[in-house]
C-alpha cells in the first residue's frame, strides 16, 4: 500500500507534537492523537497539506492545554490523593454502553464511551453532605435570585464553584478524596494517577420548571466529566441527563441524593427539563495533564477566531481537528456552521453531505444541519427526510419538529404543518421562543376558526414582546370587528417593533385602518376637524399619530 507524502508528513507532525507534550512531563504517559483511522479524509480538505500552517495549529493547541491546566490549578484541587477514602464503604458502580455511531472527540478508543453511575445502595456522599452543600449554596445568595449561567437557549440558575467559597473548600476536598481516585479506578488505562487530573470547570446548578428546561446537545469541555445529584428525586419532576445511544431500556440516567455518574466527556448528551420542584446538581469537567484534548482545543480555537472576526482562521482550525479525527462529526457541524453564517452554504452542504454518508448517518445534528439547508434551498422532501432522522436520535427536538412544521407549510399540507406544531407544544421542556414560534403559527393555520385568538394569547405567554403573535392577533380582532382589542394590540405591536423598522410601518398602517373603522362603524361624527382629529389622537396614541404623520410625508 502506498502512502502519499502528505500523508507521511502528517502523520509526522502528529509524533512530533505528540512528543513535545510527553517530554514535558517526564513522569506521564504518551499522548494520544485521533489520527486518522477509518474515514477517509474527504477531498475538499486541504489544511493538513500545507506543513507550516499544520504545524503552527498544533502546537497552538498544545499550549491551549497547557494554559488551561495552569488556570485549572488555580482554581481547583490538583495533587496527590489522600487516604480520606479509607472510611467510605466500597460503592457498587452500575455500568452503561453508549452505542450511538460516530466517535467522541479525543481519546475515543481509551475511554470506549462507558459511563458508571454510583449504585443507589452506595452513593458517593451522603443526603447529609448534599443538604449542607445546598445550605451553603442557599446562603450564600441570601434570599436574593441566584446568578444565572448561559445553557444553550436560556440561562439556568446557578454559579462556578470557585465563586462560592464554602461550597468551593468543599468540593475541593471531595476531589483529592473522592472523585479523582473514582475516575482513576474507573479508567485506569486513560488515568494512571491523580496527579494527572485536574478540574476544567464546575458548576452547582438550580434547576426549576423555570431555569430548567431541556438544555441542547452537547460534549462537555473535558475528556472526562462526572455529575453530582444533591437532593432527592422526590423533590422535582422530570430531571434525569439523557444520552444518544445508551444502552439498555432507557436512555435517560436519573439519580438519586449523592449519586454520581463519571463518563468520558466527549458523549453527547443533554439535561431533561424539570416540571415541578427544584433540582440541585454539580457538573464538572476534567483534563488530564499529559494528554492534550487537541480536537477539542482546535474547536475551541475556531470558535473564538470566528467571534473575532477571523473567518479564515477559524475555518483552518476547524478544519484542521477534522484533519485529526476525521471519525468525529461534531468538527464537521462546527466547520458547516462557519460556512452558513458567512453565507458560503454550497460549500456547507458539501461538507454536511460528506460527514453524513461517511461519518455518522446517524447524527441528529448533523441530519438538523443539513435539513436546514435543504429548507432553505427548497428541497423540502429532503429536508423532512433529515429532520426525521434528527428525531430518531432524539426525539425530542423540537428545532426539527419546527423545520417539518415549516416543510409542510410550504408544500401546502396544513395537516402535516400542524402535527409538527402540535408536537412542539407537547414536548416537555421545549423552549419558551420554540413554543411561543409554535403556538403563533396554529394560529395561521386556524384563521378565521375560533382557536385563532386562543392560539395567539397562547403564543404570547411564552413570547411577550414578540411582534409576530402580537399583530397577529391584533388582525384576527380586527377581523372580528372588535375593534378596541385591535386598537390596543397594534399599539402594543408598535410599541415591540424596532423604531423606523418595516415591522413598524405596518403596524401603525393597520392601527390607522382600524381606528377609522371603528369610528366609521360606531358612527362618532365630529363637529370640527380639530374635534376629529383629536378623537382618532386618542384612539392610537399620540405619538402614534406624529409617526403617522411623518410616514405620509
Amino acid at each position: 500500500m502506498m502512502i502519499s507524502s502528505e500523508s507521511i508528513f502528517f502523520l509526522l507532525l502528529v509524533a512530533i507534537a505528540t512528543a513535545a507534550v510527553s517530554s514535558a512531563s517526564a513522569d506521564t504517559t504518551s499522548v494520544a492523537m485521533g489520527v486518522p483511522k477509518s474515514t477517509k479524509l474527504p477531498g475538499w480538505l486541504t489544511v493538513h497539506k500545507d506543513r507550516e500552517l499544520m504545524g503552527h495549529l498544533l502546537e497552538t493547541a498544545r499550549l491551549r492545554h497547557k494554559e488551561a491546566i495552569e488556570k485549572a490549578r488555580a482554581s481547583y484541587f490538583h495533587g496527590p490523593g489522600t487516604s480520606g477514602t479509607d472510611d467510605q464503604p466500597q460503592k457498587v458502580l452500575d455500568e452503561y454502553q453508549v452505542r450511538a455511531s460516530g466517535k467522541i472527540p479525543d481519546f475515543d478508543t481509551e475511554l470506549e464511551r462507558r459511563l458508571f453511575v454510583t449504585n443507589e445502595k452506595t452513593p458517593m456522599f451522603s443526603a447529609d453532605e448534599c443538604a449542607s452543600v445546598v445550605a451553603n449554596a442557599e446562603a450564600h445568595f441570601a434570599g436574593e435570585p441566584w446568578s444565572r449561567l448561559p445553557s444553550g437557549q436560556y440561562d439556568v440558575a446557578g454559579f462556578w464553584i470557585r465563586d462560592v467559597p464554602a461550597v468551593h473548600e468543599w468540593f475541593n476536598r471531595m476531589l483529592q478524596e473522592r472523585l479523582f481516585p473514582l475516575l482513576v479506578k474507573q479508567f485506569p488505562h486513560f488515568v494512571p494517577d491523580i496527579k494527572d487530573l485536574c478540574v476544567d470547570n464546575a458548576y452547582l446548578f438550580k434547576y426549576t420548571p423555570e431555569t430548567g428546561r431541556r438544555t441542547d446537545v452537547h460534549t462537555d469541555s473535558g475528556c472526562l466529566s462526572f455529575t453530582i445529584a444533591l437532593n432527592g428525586n422526590n423533590e422535582y419532576s422530570g430531571g434525569g441527563t439523557w444520552f444518544e445511544g445508551l444502552d439498555g431500556d432507557t436512555d435517560v440516567i436519573e439519580m438519586d441524593v449523592g449519586q454520581c455518574t463519571v463518563r468520558p466527556g466527549g458523549v453527547k448528551h443533554c439535561g431533561h427539563a424539570v416540571s415541578e420542584g427544584v433540582r440541585y446538581i454539580i457538573g464538572g469537567f476534567c483534563m488530564s495533564e499529559s494528554k492534550v484534548e487537541y480536537v477539542r482545543m482546535l474547536l475551541g480555537l475556531g470558535s473564538e477566531e470566528f467571534s473575532r472576526g477571523n473567518i479564515e482562521k477559524a475555518i483552518q482550525a476547524f478544519e484542521a481537528a477534522i484533519a485529526l479525527n476525521p471519525d468525529f462529526d461534531g468538527s464537521y457541524s462546527n466547520l458547516a456552521d462557519v460556512l452558513t453564517k458567512t453565507g458560503d452554504k454550497s460549500r456547507a452542504r458539501e461538507v454536511l453531505e460528506y460527514c453524513f454518508q461517511n461519518v455518522n448517518p446517524e447524527s441528529g445534528e448533523i441530519a438538523y444541519s443539513l435539513g436546514a439547508n435543504y429548507l432553505e434551498d427548497k428541497k423540502y422532501e429532503d429536508a423532512k427526510k433529515c429532520m426525521l432522522i434528527a428525531l430518531e436520535a432524539d426525539e425530542s427536538d423540537v428545532d426539527a419538529m419546527s423545520v417539518l412544521a415549516e416543510a409542510c407549510a410550504e408544500q401546502q399540507d396544513k395537516n402535516g404543518e400542524t402535527h409538527w406544531y402540535e408536537r412542539v407544544v407537547s414536548t416537555p421542556g421545549a423552549s419558551p421562543l420554540s413554543l411561543g414560534k409554535a403556538y403563533c403559527n396554529l394560529g395561521v393555520v386556524n384563521e378565521g376558526t375560533p382557536k385563532e385568538i386562543e392560539y395567539y394569547e397562547k403564543a404570547l405567554e411564552y413570547v411577550p414582546d414578540r411582534f409576530a403573535p402580537r399583530y397577529s392577533l391584533a388582525c384576527a380582532y380586527a377581523t372580528k370587528k372588535e375593534y378596541d382589542n385591535a386598537i390596543h394590540h397594534f399599539r402594543e405591536a408598535v410599541e415591540i417593533a424596532e423604531a423606523d423598522s418595516e415591522e413598524e410601518k405596518q403596524a401603525l398602517r393597520s392601527l390607522y385602518r382600524v381606528a377609522s373603522m371603528k369610528m366609521q362603524a360606531t358612527g362618532e361624527s365630529a363637529r370640527s376637524r380639530e374635534e376629529a382629529v383629536e378623537k382618532f389622537m386618542q384612539a392610537i396614541g399620540k405619538e402614534n399619530y406624529e409617526k403617522l404623520a411623518s410616514l405620509g410625508k
